[in-house]
């Protein structure tokens, strides 16, 4: 995966990751003397763009041209969603943003919709990561299982064409996932991301 690839995804994921009320009550701040991603968004504002218009509908250009005015990525996602929820336009929502929850209630979106939104969202996420469907995704976790290891567990089983749920069976106290691994034939290290990029997690983790 290329570094522009990967910064992408840690800007996607870091705002997809938001739950629910969180999400709308606290959009991810930027550190005023830390301008990487202001840039990064800046420099990938086309990417970005296109990724919130393929999934909620928004016009890409409407939101390239947000982005490049400095709107934070965060509340361009929450905008789209209270646009997609709402049936209003993008910019209509984008304008009238002072306090998320505020916007919410004006258009009519409860707060259980938007709940329900992002956990619909975050399955989907974990599930394509996961290498299996939503269903599954949502029957195994409603059983208890963690994401991490449901995530793990579905890579193992895609490379090794076995059950996901044969897999975490096999996922114990007294073993690791690379033992899991082993033992269904695949070598750990080909299943799971790369490190990121050391630039790239030093701004992550702040300076």
């Amino acid at each position: 995966m290329s570094i522009k690839k990967k910064i992408l995804a840690g800007l996607l994921g870091g705002a997809l990751l938001l739950t629910g009320s969180q999400a709308l009550a606290n959009p991810p701040e930027m550190p005023d003397d830390d301008k990487f991603w202001q840039e990064e968004q800046a420099t990938h504002a086309a990417d970005l763009a296109k990724y919130i218009s393929e999934k909620y509908g928004v016009e890409s250009a409407q939101v390239e041209a947000a982005l490049n005015d400095g709107v934070h990525f965060g509340d361009i996602k929450h905008a789209a969603i209270l646009a997609k929820l709402s049936g209003r336009s993008f910019s209509e929502v984008l304008a009238m943003k002072v306090d998320w929850f505020q916007v919410a209630e004006r258009l009519g979106v409860t707060r259980e919709q938007v709940k329900d939104f992002f956990k619909h969202e975050r399955e989907e996420h974990f599930a394509k990561m996961a290498c299996i469907d939503v269903k599954t995704f949502s029957a195994l976790l409603n059983d208890g299982y963690d994401p991490h290891d449901i995530m793990i567990a579905g890579k193992i089983a895609q490379a090794s064409g076995k059950n996901v749920k044969n897999v975490l069976s096999k996922r114990t106290i007294n073993n690791t996932w690379e033992d899991v691994a082993k033992s269904f034939g695949v070598d750990i290290k080909t299943i799971m991301p790369p490190p990121p990029h050391p630039e790239h997690s030093r701004h992550m983790r702040g300076r």
